[in-house]
């Protein structure tokens, strides 16, 4: 409990007095601008009918008087009080009213029952859940509603935070919250300490009583990492997340942006954050169909040495459950992950590629491990003595000290052949357990392919990418099928071009910055094409069309 009680002293520290502003405050901008946005959003995903479908259920929530009683062209703020218990914790929100007596039917209607007036011009509204209550009180041309266990002491007149002292206009989010760690009184952190300290008592517990041997080596290291972030957060000045769309790219972005304290060892931190890589990167090459790269988060000691005794536990259990023959194979397995796992640089990659001047494809596929070469024993024996359905040709080429075994790939025609798009007769499987990671390629040219896979360099890359080309996936599906090519058109559009449907980025410097995109464009159309076609045709916009095209406002 060393690191607990480290802990208790970094958090029980005060800053100083507890200070009249929020720790916690939040904000959305004018609703006007915030709708508008989101139709521009619903229009890059479906077209008209998801703009009139957002309307429709802006109706149906609200009724026909819609939001009368709420000023849409001023903004919504709000803050959280940190009480001295953490139940005590009360969340406040300031909704811009045009009056009293319009935002009171306002809140009828949303909420399908009638507020209850109580003493000194507070209300009763509806909670959420039955433990919780939820009061309001009218100030500043604004409603507040509170909510919390015993909302009424936020909603003193003295106790109201000014709406214009929490807006800020420059915020880049549509939606955003920001907390400001000099507010953050000393008995809050004091019962938030006792709270983490209850929740390793029973995570200790439950490892005990369910023998999990694999908590029981990970929760001393998680430990060491939120102790030594605690510290570290001595430094800190304000953590800020915010949501919004960017329309130029057709993003959606969710981002968290940290700013340290200067000359501080959270900002000393962050300055040598170095950019993220990926050995593998280079597979995903212009010519890609669909392809993604990641790291796995093994970006500090704590992270890699429990994922390392996590692994250690689990090769115990794995080999006592496995049969005598695969124990050797398992246990080369789970040596070499907790190998690359130590690296810290558990890459990933894969690309669909093509088509090529035959019209054929062929998929790259390369997973980060460290030193196989008794990992690719282990396999060949385990083979040897249970041999697959298929012929594998070891050590078919070599590259360097590299070897490299193939596999013919089953054809045969048929209504699905997977063969097909990858060359057909001359479809190839080839594979390589290099000193750095496991390769396998898919295609008429596997072989060559691979060899050149193998020397690919390390570049520059986001933790996570996921890329797709519309027009090449069209073509990808209309080899398989004729007739999906054209149903993959009416959804992606037929853009050549490869774009970033998912990405997550992380950067140093003055701030640490994470930032998660989802391009509208792509897979939220995939996923809304049937919610908003019911059988007619999809009305796809193309992504220029959708830039400039006046978008219908309520």
């Amino acid at each position: 409990m060393r690191y607990a009680v480290v802990l208790a002293l970094a958090l029980a520290v005060p800053f100083g007095a507890r200070a009249a502003e929020p720790a916690l405050t939040f904000q959305a901008h004018p609703l006007d601008r915030v709708f508008g946005e989101l139709r521009v959003a619903a229009d890059l995903v479906g077209g008209p009918k998801a703009v009139q479908a957002f309307n429709k259920g802006l109706e149906e929530s609200f009724g026909k008087k819609g939001l009368e009683g709420l000023d849409i062209s001023r903004p919504i703020v709000g803050y959280v009080t940190l009480g001295a218990k953490l139940e005590d914790t009360t969340v406040v929100i300031a909704l811009p009213a045009t009056g009293e007596k319009e935002f009171l039917a306002l809140l009828d209607r949303v909420n399908f029952a009638e507020h209850k007036p109580l003493k000194d011009g507070l209300y009763a509204v509806p909670s959420l859940t039955p433990e919780f209550k939820a009061r309001l009180r009218f100030a500043n041309r604004h409603a507040y509603l509170a909510y919390g266990l015993n909302p009424e002491p936020a909603l003193e007149p003295k106790a109201l935070a000014d709406p214009a002292k929490l807006y800020d206009a420059g915020e880049r989010g549509l939606v955003a919250a920001k907390l400001h760690f000099d507010r953050i009184p000393a008995d809050f952190k004091t019962a938030l300490l006792a709270k983490v300290v209850e929740l390793k008592k029973l995570l200790e517990k439950e490892a005990d009583r369910d023998a999990v041997a694999a908590l029981k080596e990970v929760l001393p290291e998680l430990e060491k990492m939120f102790v030594r972030y605690a510290l570290l957060s001595a430094g800190a000045d304000t953590l800020a997340l915010r949501f919004g769309v960017d329309v130029p790219t057709a993003d959606v972005l969710l981002e968290a942006e940290l700013k340290p304290k200067a000359d501080t060892a959270l900002a000393k931190l962050l300055s040598e954050r170095k950019p993220t890589t990926n050995k593998f990167g280079a597979l995903v090459t212009p010519d890609t169909v669909a392809g993604f790269k990641t790291r796995l988060p093994y970006f500090n000691d704590e992270l890699r040495s429990a994922a390392v005794k996590g692994l250690e536990a689990a090769s115990k259990e794995a080999g006592n459950n496995a049969p005598p023959n695969a124990k050797p194979l398992l246990d080369e397995l789970f040596k070499g992950l907790g190998r690359t796992v130590k690296t810290g640089e558990f890459d990933l990659a894969g690309a669909m590629r093509g088509p090529d001047k035959n019209g054929d494809f062929t998929l790259a596929l390369a997973v980060a491990f460290e030193d196989p070469a008794a990992l690719e024993k282990e396999i060949k024996k385990a083979i040897q003595n249970d041999p697959p359905p298929f012929e594998i040709k070891w050590d078919a080429d070599k590259l360097e000290k590299v070897n490299i075994h193939t596999v013919k790939m089953p054809g045969g025609g048929g209504f699905l052949d997977v063969s097909k798009p990858f060359g057909g007769d001359a479809a190839t499987v080839a594979f390589a357990l290099a000193p750095k990671g496991l390769f396998v390629m898919v295609g008429p040219d596997a072989v060559k392919d691979l060899k050149a896979a193998l020397v690919v360099k390390p570049e520059e890359a986001p933790v996570l990418d996921v890329l797709i080309n519309p027009a090449r996936v069209a073509k990808f599906a209309g080899k398989m099928e004729p007739l999906a090519a054209a149903e993959i058109e009416k959804v992606l559009g037929k853009e050549d071009k490869l774009i970033s449907a998912a990405s997550l980025r992380v950067t140093g410097g003055k701030e640490l910055n994470v930032k998660f995109a989802l391009n509208l464009r792509l897979l939220p159309r995939v996923l809304a094409f049937g919610a908003l076609e019911r059988g007619e045709p999809f009305e796809k916009v193309e992504p220029k069309a959708a830039e400039a095209k006046p978008v219908e406002k309520r």
